[in-house]
């Protein structure tokens, strides 16, 4: 029995000769670092989800995108990509190091529909199932005679040339294809077709108008701090008007700035109070519409703007009190252990008051590293990262963040692999502001590139970015003005300054340094 397990531990001994351990091969993980395809109007790399998200130009055809090129990691391969690709459905492919990568091309191409009628109470809507494009009118508007003024169904370049419909001729109904030059009043008592030339081929789109009965109201109310829009509709058309007061008021104030298109009418309120109970209503002739209620929001300001009050632990620096509002902190202690905080009070160069604070990009042992502040919470290390939550409570709509900064970057001497072009060039640092309606803070993990994606985020409802890449002649005032997407109301407000922009991706020059005081949030 001995001698049968000698044997049996000697077979395993000398098979693990001959068999390789895979926990022996280094970890190299594979990436496409660029793309350039014909015809594309932007191309967004997403590693962490192994994606190259490619936005097709109206006219490029999704079947035939002619490659240009693409490069990935050092030492990687792959299977051939052929020079054209069929990018209709996504393109898998497998990067290989000592491991498998597999990778997906996505082709995205939006084409831009519209219909423009007289009198028309909403953009067109448009089913690309069926093909069907519908019109809403008033019910003011008869549909035997509705006038279309401009009209594009297909991608650029496409003509419409011909519409089919049925059209009331002495009391019998006539079908009848009539060429198409805008604008024209067409019979749309009926549904309708229109041919549009597509390159050789022939789309038929249908027509369908609906009518939608008008009363006087109130739709719709962004408010502000100090001042609101408001939007509405009337049915008597004669010469509409919008009214407002505060609802512990009597009288009624009547809006100057106002847009009549239509049945459509828009106010632009100004003057108003923060944090105030407003109501509002339109008037035309002697109708008047039910008083819609609406709320103006607080001119909030964040604690510690000014960065005034710190405490610290060992070494590692916190910019805000113990005990205090919590509203920004950094990734000091990630750096602390090794270089000190890149992120400190500093007493010696300040706009105003005591302090200002100072963020130096440096390199910590293995990574670059660029100081940085933001309004949040450092969460934690992972691997060579750190996880960061970005945003703290916020329901304000300012339309602006200014303040006092300086800036003196360094040459960029360290770089990931795909900015490795950017060495010797001056680093760039900068602010950038959000508000989002995020369910919660955003989860930021730097060690699986997991960053929000700025341009296409649908929770993000305002983003503005400042940023500088030359010497400054010590601090100079700077306004970041928010560019607004839609309507909404916050729930999340981010503020992040990096003396490196692109000290996530572990690129930057060692020395940047960027200081930021005095900030402060504008209303309108």
């Amino acid at each position: 029995m001995k001698k049968a397990l000698a044997l049996i531990l000697t077979a395993i001994c000398i098979a693990s000769c001959f068999f390789p351990n895979d926990l022996d091969y280094p970890v190299v993980r594979a990436d496409i670092l660029s793309f350039e395809a014909e015809g594309a109007r932007s191309v967004r790399i997403d590693a962490s989800a192994r994606t190259v998200y490619v936005d097709l130009e109206e006219q490029a055809d999704m079947s035939a995108v002619v490659l240009r090129g693409m490069t990935v990691t050092e030492g990687a391969s792959y299977d051939s990509l052929p020079d054209v690709l069929d990018l209709r459905e996504p393109v898998e492919l497998i990067l290989r190091t000592w491991q498998e990568y597999p990778w997906k091309i996505v082709a995205t191409q939006e084409i831009e529909r519209y219909v423009v009628c007289k009198g028309q109470l909403q953009e067109a809507t448009f089913n690309l199932d069926t093909k069907t494009v519908f019109v809403y009118v008033p019910d003011s508007q008869p549909l035997s005679s509705v006038t279309i003024e401009s009209m594009k169904l297909e991608a650029a370049g496409s003509r419409i040339v011909s519409t089919t419909g049925y059209s009331n001729a002495s009391s019998h109904l006539v079908l009848e294809t009539r060429e198409v030059v805008l604008p024209m009043t067409l019979d749309c008592v009926m549904e309708r077709s229109f041919d549009v030339k597509v390159g050789d081929k022939t789309v038929v789109w249908k027509f369908k108008a609906i009518q939608v009965e008008v009363k006087t109201l109130v739709s719709e109310v962004d408010a502000h701090s100090y001042s609101a829009r408001v939007r509405g509709m009337f049915a008597a058309g004669g010469s509409p008007v919008v009214e407002y007061k505060k609802a512990a008021d009597t009288d009624w104030l009547r809006a100057t700035d106002v847009v009549i298109a239509g049945v459509g009418i828009t106010a632009n309120l100004s003057g108003l109070e923060a944090d105030t109970d407003y109501v509002c209503r339109v008037v035309d002739g002697g109708n008047a519409s039910q008083p819609l209620a609406f709320h103006t929001l607080p001119a909030t300001q964040l604690a510690n703007m000014g960065f005034e009050d710190w405490s610290q632990e060992g070494k590692v620096w916190y910019p805000f009190l113990q005990g205090g509002p919590r509203v920004w902190d950094s990734a000091n202690k990630a750096t602390a252990s090794f270089t000190g905080s890149a992120t400190t009070p500093d007493s010696s160069f300040k706009a105003e008051g005591e302090r200002s604070v100072k963020l130096e990009s440096s390199y910590a042992v293995v990574k670059f590293a660029s100081g940085s502040i933001f309004t949040g919470q450092f969460v934690g290390l992972q691997g060579l990262g750190a996880k960061l939550d970005w945003g703290i409570p916020f329901t304000s709509k300012p339309v602006a963040l200014k303040g006092q900064i300086a800036y003196n970057p360094a040459a960029i001497d360290y770089a990931d692999s795909k900015y490795a072009s950017l060495k010797g060039q001056p680093d760039t640092g900068h602010v950038i502001i959000l508000l989002t309606d995020w369910d919660a803070p955003f989860r930021v993990v730097s060690s699986e590139e997991k960053y929000v994606d700025f341009d296409n985020d649908p929770a993000i409802i305002a983003y503005g970015r400042y940023a500088l890449s030359e010497k400054t002649d010590g601090f100079v005032p700077f306004t970041l003005n928010l560019e607004y997407r839609n309507s909404r109301t916050p729930k999340w407000i981010v503020i992040v300054a990096a003396s490196s922009s692109l000290g996530d991706y572990f690129t930057g020059g060692v020395g940047s340094t960027l200081w930021l005081d005095a900030l402060e949030l504008q209303y309108d």
